[in-house]
């Protein structure tokens, strides 16, 4: 619950009490909510279908569950049904779930805009009474909201996720969204306040220009992102960034198939390693050393013949720069 604390000519404090022992396990460091206890948690998953972003939401739902949180999941897809139960049949009875809090997961059908509306108002108003702790997952985020102010259902759903972002500290409710690009396909206000941020991989080089601010100084461009294999992010919190790879969430497990391991085939022959180099920096091709080679060659299992290929390679593209 959000406590007040009030100072001598200043504004009133929010301090979230149950974030002080919080924490979220996502793959790489366990993420400490005290934190965020005078902010709330407003987190964001950005990349393309298929990445895992859906899976990160119900990581966090499953972990805040089980730390006091009641978590509302709202599926367009009709998939969360299949791992936590029917989903609420109207509003009053998702009403009922979040006064009682009997339930740790509770899922909401809606398919699109004007099935949200009705569902989100009911969250807000509870919210507004009981300020007890709620994470609410908002999966397809574009179907909810805009990147700009629309008529009609659309944008009563954009106001009331909006309302989420910009009441939610002071009600104890923390959201998260899911996107498919960084701009463009939700409304930009969701961007301004996130704090917490996974970027999964990028296939369209354009989306490069809006998301190089976020790794400014870090390092990091594009052909690293889209490097990164489903389940893979880079995680922007108030700690920085971080490479992980996010776990699946316990719910998921019981559903999910059997995913057979996939080899990464390796280059072989000099134009392979030619071309998979001329994407690399200079900086980085110069710590390839000898020593350095040989330790990555080792580990990765490369042949005699495919070493002398790629040092070949190396060599060769160092002098063309």
């Amino acid at each position: 619950m959000a406590n007040v604390t009030s100072h001598p000519s200043s504004h009133p404090v929010i301090r979230r009490d149950e974030m002080m022992n919080a924490v979220l396990k996502l793959g790489g460091q366990p993420l400490d909510l005290s934190e965020y206890a005078t902010t709330g948690l407003l987190a964001v998953g950005v990349g393309p279908r298929g990445c895992g972003k859906t899976n990160i939401g119900q990581l966090i739902g499953e972990q805040l569950a089980d730390q006091g949180w009641v978590v509302v999941v709202f599926d367009p897809e009709r998939e969360m049904e299949l791992m936590y139960g029917d989903a609420v049949e109207n509003e009053e009875e998702l009403r009922q779930c979040l006064e009682k809090r009997d339930r740790k997961i509770v899922v909401v059908r809606a398919a699109n805009a004007a099935e949200f509306v009705p569902y989100g108002r009911v969250v807000l108003d509870v919210a507004d009474r009981i300020r007890k702790p709620l994470f609410v997952v908002i999966d397809e985020g574009q179907l909810f909201s805009a990147s700009r102010k629309r008529s009609e259902s659309i944008g009563e759903a954009a106001d009331i996720i909006n309302e989420f972002v910009g009441r939610g500290r002071k009600r104890a409710l923390d959201l998260y969204v899911t996107a498919l690009r960084y701009t463009g396909s939700v409304h930009r206000l969701i961007f301004a306040n996130k704090n917490l941020t996974f970027i999964g991989c990028q296939e369209d080089a354009a989306a490069w220009s809006a998301l190089a601010p976020q790794f400014k100084s870090s390092g990091i461009d594009f052909g690293d992102l889209s490097a990164l294999a489903p389940g893979e992010f880079f995680c922007l919190s108030r700690r920085g960034i971080e490479k992980v790879r996010t776990p699946m969430a316990e719910a998921l497990k019981r559903v999910a198939p059997a995913a057979k391991a996939v080899k990464r085939a390796l280059p072989a022959t000099f134009s392979q390693w030619d071309r998979a180099m001329r994407g690399i920096s200079t900086a980085r091709l110069n710590a390839l050393t000898d020593p350095v080679m040989t330790l990555l060659g080792k580990v990765a299992g490369l042949s005699q013949k495919q070493m002398l290929a790629g040092q070949s390679a190396l060599q060769d593209e160092l002098e063309a720069r």
